[in-house]
């Protein structure tokens, strides 16, 4: 079978390796699709460490190809499914507390986790879930970015009919909004690209900001009788999203930091404020495995569009130009197409 192998920051090598062999309780799954998400442009620039040689990929898709004599479930050969790739022991505190996407274990010298760039993975049937035939796999490989952002809105307890804003309307802005929609909430997007605010009205937002043309706590305040929205997720890098994630929140208000910082930036809010506004702020990592059912489910009900978030197809071929392309600002996700030539 053909794997991307990342040997080294900026270097990833395309090598012919044996398909794995299965353990009695695990499952093969052969791949179909996997979409190039931010973690592995991380990867890639060395922006993110980790040890090497690695196979990067985790929102892929695929159909099972052999199960495990063991494997109690009903999955079956040539069953569509989705792959959830972080392992989770199930066993440590986290796990047994319904936070399993803070599983101890999960990177380990036995998990290293990832491997979705390879033709073929053995996994736990727990990773595995089934999606119907009727919905393409290239979809089904959005299970997983979807996933992250149902956990990010719960961490915010959003309830139905509450303000949100999203700042950031990339593709996770993007998820963002639409699964708050479902979710009962008036959602507000701020971003300082039109072709991305256009893509949030088209799916439903009900006002979209650009932050460099208009103040954008005034906007959300005049449109929230005063008060600012009930919720914030910031998923732009910029610290000015922070500042403008406090200022555009009301009294008892939740942010929820779901991007990642790597030149740690302090808080633009006192503690004083938090405590005589009862604010909460918080911070998301990953899913759970309820989480990553819940996507599935959003997915396979049509109630989360992702065919406009996908940007292009890769090959194995071509996989590094597509994991340059992905780093561009004018893409949302770029796919590696296992079968194209």
């Amino acid at each position: 079978m053909k794997a991307a192998v990342l040997t080294a920051p900026g270097k990833i090598e395309i090598h012919e390796m044996q398909v794995p062999s299965i353990r009695n309780s695990d499952v093969l799954v052969k791949l179909k699709f996997c979409c190039i998400c931010t973690l592995e442009q991380r990867l890639y620039t060395g922006e993110m460490k980790i040890s090497y040689p690695i196979i990067p990929g985790h929102e892929a898709s695929g159909k099972i190809a052999e199960v495990g004599k063991d494997v109690e479930s009903d999955i079956k050969p040539g069953l569509p499914v989705a792959l959830d790739l972080v392992f989770r022991c199930g066993e440590c505190y986290f796990c047994r507390t319904g936070r399993s996407n803070m599983c101890l274990n999960r990177f380990n010298k036995e998990h290293k986790g990832l491997g979705g760039f390879s033709e073929y993975i053995a996994v736990d049937p727990r990773q595995v879930f089934p999606v119907p035939e009727n919905i393409p796999l290239q979809e089904a490989a959005f299970c997983e970015p979807v996933a992250c952002c149902i956990r990010s809105l719960k961490k915010v307890n959003l309830a139905i009919t509450e303000d949100l804003l999203v700042i950031g309307a990339g593709i996770m802005g993007q998820i963002h909004l639409q699964t708050a929609l479902c979710m009962g909430a008036r959602v507000f997007v701020s971003d300082p690209v039109h072709d991305r605010l256009k893509m949030a009205e088209d799916h439903g937002a009900f006002l979209t900001i650009d932050p460099t043309k208009d103040n954008l706590p005034e906007v959300i305040r005049d449109h929230t009788e005063g008060r600012g929205v009930d919720a914030c997720i910031v998923t732009s890098p910029a610290r000015e999203a922070l500042k403008a994630a406090a200022e555009s929140t009301s009294i008892t208000g939740r942010i929820n930091i779901y991007t990642s910082y790597n030149d740690r930036p302090p808080l633009p809010i006192d503690a004083n404020t938090l405590h005589r506004n009862e604010q909460l702020i918080t911070g998301s990592e990953g899913r759970t495995q309820r989480d990553f059912l819940q996507a599935a489910r959003l997915i396979s009900f049509g109630k989360i569009d992702v065919k406009p978030l996908i940007s292009s197809l890769t090959t194995f071929d071509t996989l590094e130009d597509g994991i340059k392309a992905a780093l561009r600002s004018d893409t949302y996700r770029i796919l590696l197409d296992y079968e194209a030539s």
